[in-house]
């Protein structure tokens, strides 16, 4: 496997900075700097560090790599203005992220693997390959990217890309708390979303930590075998569980929690599965106001196994789900035309 001649900067975390920077930069305050044109003006280049001396920009250059990926693609959708970007890795592989535009927000939707373990049926990125882990580097490189390419700060981060972030742990959480650091990139830890699959021991972690961001259960499904169908890697937890690991979360960290839940016609778009749901989280004492369940209509693919709901399939859902007092949202699709939407970043759509 191809490697980086050089260490990435990005790679590591800023409280570690000052040791590996001992040889080169000695005085607090250049460190300072050197942050400060890292994360907060995502500098491209250590030419840009304009208020270093040219001496230690050159030292920098040929100590560490700054980027690492080549953006091969970039699709902007005439229906919304999202914009997916494909980045080519060092090791010439493909990965995926979306910058979704709205009147009042800016947010970026990242990748967090190449390909994805987890296999859900209904999902491109589930069918493709999984090779590694993204680093800390490669997961922020996303987010400067797009904000350099855009010429703005982002103001929300989704992770919701390609792969299981709770599989890579380490490396994520390590991004929330330079997102999170005013110091760094100092975007609101309400403005940030990890979505998962579920894996309760990673759950319970992360609220342990306390980096309260909001949480998002992809849940897709309303008893445990029906699950398994579509999300045959599912760590065999249960929903039952899951959804008391979801409880914990929000009592630990007190911010918000989603369930996720895309509607396949014919499988689980019925009267009776949105019953069965909102027993569900009655049951788990999750009907209350920091919780929201996310309809999300399947966005067709090249994949036929699945059909979309029908729109009375889609509103009876809703239907129900309002009738026992949980607060519900339509997932509105963006970047349809461009394979953008959720479930549609994968290999499949590279032209």
């Amino acid at each position: 496997m191809k490697t980086i001649k050089k260490p990435f900067i990005l790679d590591v975390e800023t409280k570690q900075l000052p040791s590996i920077l001992k040889p080169l930069v000695t005085e607090e305050y250049r460190v300072n700097q050197i942050i400060e044109w890292l994360y907060l003006k995502k500098a491209s280049s250590f030419e840009q560090f304009t208020n270093i001396p040219k001496d230690i920009r050159g030292n920098l250059e040929s100590s560490f790599v700054l980027r690492t990926f080549s953006n091969v693609k970039k699709d902007e959708s005439i229906l919304d203005g999202t914009i997916r970007y494909t980045f080519k890795t060092y090791d010439s592989h493909y990965i995926y992220a979306v910058y979704l535009p709205s009147d009042n927000k800016k947010t970026v939707c990242i990748s967090t693997q190449i390909g994805c373990p987890i296999s859900c049926k209904f999902c491109l990125s589930g069918k493709t390959k999984f090779f590694r882990n993204l680093s800390r580097g490669e997961i922020l490189e996303q987010i400067m990217h797009i904000e350099n390419d855009i010429g703005g700060r982002i103001s929300g981060v989704l992770f919701m890309g390609m792969g299981e972030p709770m599989l890579n742990y380490q490396n994520v959480t390590s991004v929330i708390n330079t997102i999170i650091s005013k110091k760094e990139m100092n975007i609101g830890k309400r403005h940030i979303t990890v979505s998962s699959m579920g894996i309760i021991p990673a759950i319970k972690n992360l609220a342990n930590e306390m980096h309260g961001v909001r949480f998002a259960l992809s849940l897709h499904a309303t008893d445990d075998k029906q699950r398994k169908k579509i999300i045959p890697n599912n760590f065999d937890s249960k929903i039952s569980d899951l959804l008391q690991a979801c409880k914990y979360y929000l009592k630990k960290t007190n911010s918000k929690l989603t369930i996720e839940y895309v509607l396949l016609k014919d499988f689980n778009d019925t009267s009776s599965d949105a019953h069965r749901l909102a027993r569900l989280l009655k049951t788990a004492d999750l009907i209350q106001p920091s919780v929201q369940v996310n309809l999300i209509p399947y966005n067709e693919t090249k994949n036929k196994e699945y059909k979309n709901t029908t729109q009375i399939a889609l509103l009876t859902f809703k239907k129900i789900l309002k009738l026992n007092g949980i607060t519900v949202n339509i997932r509105e699709a963006k970047g349809l035309d461009i394979g953008a939407a959720c479930g549609q970043l994968g290999t499949n759509n590279l032209s």
